[in-house]
């Protein structure tokens, strides 16, 4: 009997960059893995002839489609799968895409296929990755990433670098307790208007990419991260605001971050269709300082404050299988 367990965290993505051939970066952008909120899964070869799945209604509804997808192409058994932790699904932290590489990952194990690091491959077991690849390659390599979009060619591979966050920095994550951003069949269609960012706007985020995220994060100068990171948050929001109603998509938050910023708190930016934000802090006390000015409710509406450290490195998977080390990481 195969026994996996797998951990990974969750991600931050500031803004899918919309461009074309000509402009590239489409479908590229930036974002950050995290400790936490996290997965922590354990899967086995079950006794039975049927999968028991424990969680959560909503992540055993997403585990048991997932497992569906992944023996359409994986000879895989039944199998018991037990969620320990859970991201919150459509929130802006990636908790579809890191449970369905997670659940892919562990498959592949149960499955006594050993090969794990190509991530592409794992995101293809699970049917993901449709547009960016920072969930998908930060399941393997954490740290903060740079997605270049898709290729020119079918030939080319998708290019997506990676630098690690200073480890003294958090990230406060706000979200309204009971709110979700846009998802599903709404996201798709979207996307399949095929909107596309003008030229002198993918210019301008790749200059905030190239000439300000990335040097401040590996020169650790914290100031310019969050100040650059709230302009290319703001610059993205600007574009998706006719179909999310602002650069926030949620009424409230949009009233929390002037409050932030009026008390010369900078970063705040939203991470993918929100409704949650993240704010950079350069330390845990800096964090735990910005989350005192976040109120448990605002406007009638309760307001969830974590604060998470990054996640520098890969998911950790854990077997007792004797023919595969009895811990690695993906990277």
């Amino acid at each position: 009997m195969m026994n996996v367990e797998v951990f990974t965290g969750s991600r931050l993505h500031f803004g899918l960059i919309c461009g074309t051939l000509q402009t590239g970066w489409r479908f590229g952008g930036v974002g950050v893995m995290l400790r936490k909120p996290s997965w922590r899964i354990t899967m086995n070869t079950a006794r039975t002839t049927l999968d028991q799945i424990s969680a959560s209604s909503e992540a055993t509804d997403r585990v048991a489609e997932f497992l569906q997808k992944i023996r359409m192409t994986l000879p895989l058994p039944a199998v018991d799968v037990s969620v320990k932790s859970e991201v919150p699904f459509h929130t802006g932290l990636g908790g579809g895409t890191q449970l369905g590489l997670a659940i892919a990952a562990a498959a592949k194990l149960v499955a006594h296929q050993r090969d794990l690091h190509n991530p592409f491959e794992l995101a293809e077991l699970a049917q993901r990755a449709e547009r960016s690849a920072i969930g998908t390659v930060g399941f393997r390599d954490g740290g903060f990433l740079i997605d270049n979009g898709f290729p020119d060619t079918l030939s080319d591979t998708r290019n997506v670098h990676r630098i690690p966050v200073p480890e003294a920095w958090r990230f406060v994550l706000v979200r309204p307790v009971s709110a979700q951003g846009l998802c599903g069949d709404r996201e798709r269609s979207f996307f399949n208007q095929r909107a596309i960012m003008s030229e002198s706007l993918v210019e301008s985020l790749v200059r905030q990419i190239e000439d300000c995220l990335v040097p401040s994060i590996q020169n650790e100068k914290f100031e310019s991260f969050s100040v650059s990171l709230e302009d290319y948050g703001d610059a993205v929001g600007r574009f998706y605001a006719s179909e999310q109603g602002d650069i926030f998509a949620h009424p409230v938050i949009r009233k929390l971050v002037a409050m932030l910023r009026a008390a010369g708190i900078r970063g705040a930016a939203q991470s993918s269709w929100g409704p949650g934000i993240s704010i950079p802090a350069s330390s845990i006390e800096h964090a735990q300082a910005i989350a005192d000015h976040v109120p448990a409710e605002l406007d009638g509406t309760q307001l969830r404050v974590d604060i998470a450290e990054p996640l520098n490195t890969g998911a950790s998977l854990f077997t007792e299988c004797p023919e595969v080390s009895d811990r690695q990481r993906l990277a």
